[in-house]
């Protein structure tokens, strides 16, 4: 009934606006104003006081205004521009318009993911980044803390009573660090403020939003994990389709996508065989892989400065080749992963692609848990390995995330700055660890490359997982004994990996993007005068639409 008076009331109002970048600045305030966090993260300041409001009435005035922007679209600005940007611009405002009243009317994940209400809490963009007054921050800060009971007081409305238990366990895992982070909160930052009222207000405002998260997750431990069930939730083959056909624009069936996933992972799994007989052809590939790859693995006391090493080493081979323009002299910085992000085991954390100040970007890796027996940690530090963690910064930062969030400053296009695709964000990632190795990268050492083909198949595993599970085909346990068997992960992180598709269907989208980006070059080297270096930096030029448009745009 809210949401016909609503219809109704802004179809009266609709509004003619004069030319396309009035229509596409409305439509972007409006996504922003939703997503205010996210907003703030990207460097418009503007939303660093404002938070979520997800309740029902919002998410019907939304929805509302979605679909007349919708309507307005398609009555207003669909002759063909003759600027590209126009044209670009125009492509990705019909996908994302779209793609977000599907989420709210049909994936509807804020109803069985508590990891989306997790994600309003963050803090670490305001407390590390220096665009402001240190005192400046903290009061946006102070306003976040204080939204905090209503942020997971509006959850709790909108989560359903029976959720899967793996993303109850997983969520109550965030929350956990969320609480673990404000802890340490008046050690690490409070000493620099001199305002002794706004200290006051800070450490009041953080014990309440410290009680509302311990509220929370009481609520979830008592309500909703006794009846929580593994394996409970499936998107299904209908809503699985879909998903992927408006995240990223494509049409393929979910068998034809599960059988390019399967050749190229026997393809990469023949390569992986070969490559470990270099090494040593009696033993398995798994016997190679731990003897060889895992063994020559990092200490933990002086692993992060030795990876500054590493980035720099990367970089230079990455000029010297001339493989993508760096847009910056401007390194980022290696620090041990926050508390409340130890469920990735290495992230990057850059500026917003607005930002006009701040410059600090910091690659996160996680360390062994303080708590750990000595076994525990050992085990642990073999995923440290020098060659693997080669081409993780690979991926997270040169060429992979930090490269593209340096040419995301230069891209024209307001649009492309601010909606995202995940196929085109980690699909470029991943696609250069291979690329880097076509280059060169490694000299030739199997154990550079093996690290290589396990990543590549950690991502095709997450393909094939998130294919099969949602579509009813496998399990959970059968997921695990694929990362286990064709990615080479010892049981405790096959888990972590299979249970992530439970909560990030998405995660396909890795391998998907790799798919794309590789298959876009293959055609546009066929055309004369085709330059690695100029496809690279053109295709980044775009920011972070699905690579479906940014192909229609080159191709053209």
């Amino acid at each position: 009934m809210l949401a016909d008076l609503l219809n109704n009331r802004m179809a009266q109002q609709s509004r003619r606006f004069h030319n396309f970048a009035e229509f596409r600045d409305h439509v972007l305030s409006t996504y922003l104003s939703y997503y205010p966090t996210f907003a703030s993260t990207l460097g418009l300041h503007q939303y660093d006081a404002r938070i979520e409001d997800f309740s029902a009435p919002r998410r019907e005035h939304y929805l509302a205004e979605l679909r007349q922007a919708k309507e307005i679209l398609d009555r207003d600005f669909r002759e063909e521009n003759p600027d590209r940007t126009c044209r670009f611009e125009c492509r990705a405002l019909e996908w994302k318009l779209n793609d977000e009243i599907f989420r709210l009317t049909e994936l509807r994940d804020f109803e069985w993911n508590p990891m989306v209400y997790n994600d309003q809490l963050e803090l670490t963009h305001l407390l590390d980044r220096d665009f402001a007054p240190f005192s400046e921050r903290m009061g946006s800060v102070l306003v976040r803390l204080r939204a905090y009971p209503r942020v997971l007081a509006i959850a709790r409305q909108n989560l359903s009573g029976h959720l899967d238990r793996t993303i109850v366990e997983t969520g109550l895992m965030a929350l956990q660090g969320r609480l673990d982070f404000l802890e340490f909160l008046p050690e690490k930052y409070f000493s620099h403020l001199t305002n002794p009222q706004l200290v006051a207000d800070l450490t009041e405002a953080m014990q309440t939003a410290k009680l509302a998260i311990s509220h929370f997750m009481e609520a979830i431990r008592t309500v909703v994990l006794p009846t929580a069930m593994y394996d409970s939730f499936r998107l299904g083959p209908d809503l699985l389709q879909r998903f992927i056909k408006s995240s990223e624009l494509i049409d393929d069936s979910i068998d034809d996508l599960l059988k390019k996933g399967r050749a190229e992972m026997d393809r990469l799994t023949v390569e992986l065989y070969k490559k470990s007989a270099e090494l040593d052809s009696k033993m398995t590939t798994q016997e190679v892989f731990h003897t060889f790859v895992e063994s020559d693995h990092f200490n933990e006391r002086t692993i992060l400065s030795e990876m500054d090493s590493m980035l720099e080493r990367i970089r230079q081979f990455i000029v010297q080749h001339d493989l993508i323009e760096m847009p910056s002299e401007v390194r980022c910085t290696v620090e041990e992963t926050p508390a409340h992000m130890r469920w990735a085991f290495a992230a990057m954390n850059s500026p917003g692609a607005f930002e006009q100040v701040a410059t600090e970007a910091l690659y996160y890796i996680t360390l062994p848990e303080a708590t750990w027996e000595e076994t525990q940690r050992k085990e642990y530090l073999h995923g440290l390995n020098r060659s693997v963690l080669e081409i993780i910064s690979i991926h997270e930062a040169y060429p992979g995330h930090y490269t593209h969030f340096l040419h995301l400053q230069n891209v024209k296009s307001k649009v492309g700055k601010c909606f995202w695709s995940y196929a085109f964000l980690e699909g470029w990632a991943h696609y250069t660890e291979e690329m880097m190795l076509e280059a060169g990268w490694g000299n030739g050492d199997p154990r550079i490359h093996i690290a290589y083909l396990q990543e590549a198949l950690i991502r095709l595993c997450r393909y094939v997982a998130s294919l099969e599970l949602h579509s009813g085909k496998m399990t959970l346990s059968e997921v695990q004994h694929l990362f286990e068997e064709k990615a080479l992960l010892r049981p405790i992180a096959a888990r972590k990996e299979a249970e992530r598709a439970v909560f990030d269907p998405g995660y396909l989208f890795y391998t998907l993007g790799k798919f794309q980006i590789r298959e876009l070059r293959e055609r546009l080297q066929k055309q004369p005068g085709f330059s690695l270096y100029d496809f690279h930096n053109e295709f980044l030029s775009f920011g972070t639409a699905p690579v479906s448009i940014i192909a229609e745009m080159m191709e053209a």
